[in-house]
């Protein structure tokens, strides 16, 4: 009646702005993954399986979490994956929540994709020799208040050396010439082939690491030493997330550009699920910065709806979360909240939702291949994330080259308290926007590193 899998994955997507013209694709390609007719239940235990197994149903099941060191006994370790036949899905549900040993089950629903929703752009045959120097257009990289101050960083020659980076979600192409492919590695998953997932991907990694090579775009962080990617084909969130984390050192950063469908219908972030918080948690307990997309749901993250899930004084992960902001361009308001963006007070730090200058997509250069593709329209909180994430990887390479790192909480506090303010109706809060000039003096000013338990509270 029931056929078990490791790998189970959650209707996650990505966080650019929704397009419907590619979930057709993004369904197909997930086919594969999941047996025809067969429903994902993520099932967690009030306690490890070893000591408390399942009663309801007398099979053996599989771990969730499939990187967990031998001997490892948390949050992550009571979680397990289930999959049910349809016509067998209330029967099996109603089972598990029955069971004394179930502390929550909940269905896993097909993954779909919110990414920029542009076609494939038509190659260029008239494509230069040599790829021109984008930089121009890539104002977030520019000095408060319209940008991040990267170059702040970069005169005291921080441009993330010494810190290792990952990505969370479905595809790349690490081929691309701005990108430091012999430093990237795939850890985990099955990388998408639909030219959206890699379009997706491969202009989040020009935010971040793209080549300082005076053509294309430059990365906000372009010395970063080891670059990691994990996707969430053929297995869950949670674990895709966990994998990558297991890769990085404290002080390192992992950015996750997802989100789900929450229970408004609208994308929310994807620590709403208990797995995907758990895997949050213990990569910040270990000291990994873990910066994350708020998600394009328009939401009020604060609603009585979500049950305090985005109380940060209830529950908190310890991730970064990342809103979009309007970009000082002809046609929006600089710092103001976008309309798509979701907002509330769990919601610490804004970049640009819009007119973001990176890899792939064409609209800016498209020569045949795609491995000379650029953007001057990545938009979303799938833009503004990177943005962030390439400012904490900047902080965290200056707090390394003093024999230190600092800790994500302290990190989020770091960047909201010197940030350039939110504009527009802050009761709806999406956060400043990072300012490495402030930012960086701050961390030089930092006394003697806290002790581990601080730094873990």
């Amino acid at each position: 009646m029931l056929a078990l899998r490791a790998r189970v994955p959650l209707r996650i997507a990505l966080a650019g702005l929704a397009a419907a013209l590619v979930a057709v694709a993004v369904r197909a390609e997930r086919r594969a993954a999941v047996p025809s007719g067969a429903v994902s239940i993520h099932v967690k235990l009030r306690a490890d399986p070893a000591v408390a197994p399942l009663h309801a149903i007398a099979a053996t099941t599989a771990p969730l979490f499939t990187h967990l060191a031998p001997g490892t006994h948390d949050e992550r370790s009571k979680w397990l994956a289930v999959t049910a036949r349809g016509e067998d899905v209330a029967w099996v549900m109603a089972q598990l929540l029955a069971d004394p040993a179930v502390a929550e089950a909940f269905l896993a629903p097909d993954i779909t994709l919110a990414g920029r929703g542009a076609d494939d752009a038509v190659v260029d045959d008239s494509c230069p020799i040599t790829t021109p120097s984008f930089e121009s257009y890539q104002g977030y990289l520019g000095p408060a208040p319209g940008g991040i101050d990267a170059p702040a960083a970069w005169r005291r020659g921080q441009r993330g050396a010494g810190v290792w980076f990952a990505d969370v979600e479905g595809g790349w192409n690490a081929a691309h010439e701005d990108l430091p492919g012999e430093r990237i590695k795939h850890v985990a998953g099955t990388r998408y082939r639909s030219p959206m997932w890699r379009q997706h991907g491969t202009a989040v990694l020009g935010e971040v690491v793209g080549r300082d090579n005076g053509k294309g775009v430059v990365g906000i962080a372009p010395d970063v030493e080891r670059v990691f990617t994990s996707s969430i084909g053929g297995t869950t969130v949670a674990d895709a997330i966990d994998a990558a984390a297991h890769e990085l050192r404290p002080g390192d950063v992992l950015l996750i550009e997802l989100q789900g469908g929450g229970p408004r219908g609208r994308y929310i972030p994807v620590e709403y699920w208990d797995d995907v918080f758990d895997a949050v948690s213990a990569a910040t307990k270990r000291g990994v910065v873990v910066i994350e997309a708020a998600g394009n749901g328009a939401e009020d993250l604060d609603h009585e709806v979500y049950g305090e899930k985005f109380d940060r004084t209830r529950r908190d992960s310890g991730a970064i979360m990342i809103g979009a902001g309007g970009p000082p361009r002809g046609g929006y308001a600089d710092r103001e909240r976008l309309d798509f963006s979701n907002y509330g007070a769990r919601v610490d730090v804004q970049g640009w939702g819009r007119k973001v200058a990176t890899l792939d997509y064409g609209d800016l250069q498209a020569c045949a291949g795609a491995d000379r593709h650029y953007t001057g329209e990545f938009s979303g909180t799938s833009s503004a994330s990177p943005i962030v994430a390439g400012a904490a990887v900047i902080l965290e390479g200056i707090a390394r080259s003093r024999g230190e790192w600092i800790a994500p909480r302290e990190l989020r506090e770091l960047l909201r308290r010197t940030g350039t303010p939110q504009a527009g109706d802050t009761r709806e809060p999406i956060g400043p926007r990072p300012d490495l000039a402030r930012a960086i003096p701050a961390v030089e000013r930092r006394e003697v590193p806290l002790s581990r338990d601080q730094l873990f509270e």
